[in-house]
């Protein structure tokens, strides 16, 4: 795989700044509700980011590090590019697309081939619209960073047909569902809810055994905003998605700890419980966590 300096993390952030150049950080009460999105976008903390790439392959290790925005990444000229791994590890194969949609937490590990663009030329790595994921989030299209062709250079990296074997869980010994809600009559008690329940440290909400394998359920089928769930102290696989867009994505193939769901959607996750102790599941938008939307569990 292309490494050293063909290897790039990308941290894609959204902020809001003061005057002064700090953070501003002050969401309404609308913006908990949807979550709190900058108007500046960063990449690696720097703001109208750009890399100078040359004529070969290129590997991008993607975070999506906003507190709420979600991220529908795609190439200015409309090149494809290719999914080589999610957020715990390697997908079986690359999967070619036009586009990647990420939540909140969500990393993606992916390759882009420049060798097609003559040098001093620039394309774009920008956010394109989308819909299904509430109002707030989807109809705006900018330009995140621009990769800038600056030299010709010989690649002999060459895609791969096959990754790493993907084995995939099976025979679960109890399904768990968690119905995400908002209540809008509980703005000072906490409006998102687990299964009617908004977090308390003191409170253990589920048991699990150690060594078990579950299927967890996250019913967003009546709610009309997304949520990145994620699962602390385990690595899971996506079974399913019902409702909503109908579908697992590419990204989805491979181990991962964070999953986005779409209003109207039901989403189903395997894993297998190795690590005792107490652990929490929660929304990853910080302001629906914030909100309450977090439960415990621990492994015994």
């Amino acid at each position: 795989m292309p490494s050293a300096a063909y290897e790039v993390p990308l941290v894609i952030q959204d902020k809001r700044f003061n005057t002064d150049g700090t953070i501003k950080y002050n969401p309404t009460m609308m913006e908990v509700m949807s979550g709190y999105m900058g108007d500046t976008i960063l990449v690696n903390g720097t703001s109208k980011p750009y890399l100078e790439v040359a004529t070969r392959f290129y590997r991008f290790r993607v975070l999506n590090g906003s507190s709420a925005r979600i991220y529908n990444l795609t190439l200015s000229n409309g090149m494809a590019f290719y999914i080589i791994g999610s957020d715990g590890g390697i997908l079986p194969q690359p999967e070619k697309v036009n586009n990647l949609l990420l939540g909140t937490g969500e990393r993606a590990d992916i390759l882009i081939d420049f060798s097609s663009i003559k040098v001093g030329e620039m394309i774009y790595l920008t956010n394109e619209t989308f819909n299904s994921m509430g109002t707030a989030q989807g109809s705006q299209a900018f330009k995140i960073m621009s990769f800038n062709v600056n030299k010709q250079e010989s690649d002999s990296f060459r895609l791969p047909t096959a990754l790493i074997p993907f084995i995939k869980l099976a025979n679960s010994s109890k399904t768990r569902k968690f119905a995400l809600t908002m209540d809008m009559m509980a703005m000072s008690g906490g409006m998102h809810k687990i299964n009617g329940k908004v977090y308390s440290a003191s409170r253990i909400d589920e048991s699990v055994k150690l060594g078990a394998t579950e299927i967890w359920e996250f019913d967003n089928s009546t709610g009309d905003e997304p949520h990145p769930m994620h699962i602390h102290g385990v690595q899971f696989q996506v079974v399913s998605r019902t409702g909503g867009r109908n579908a697992l994505l590419p990204h989805e193939k491979a181990w991962k700890d964070t999953v986005l769901v779409a209003p109207k959607e039901k989403v189903q996750v395997i894993m297998t419980f190795s690590k005792k102790g107490k652990f929490v599941f929660h929304c990853h938008n910080l302001e629906h966590e914030d909100d309450g939307m977090m439960l415990n569990f621990e492994v015994v």
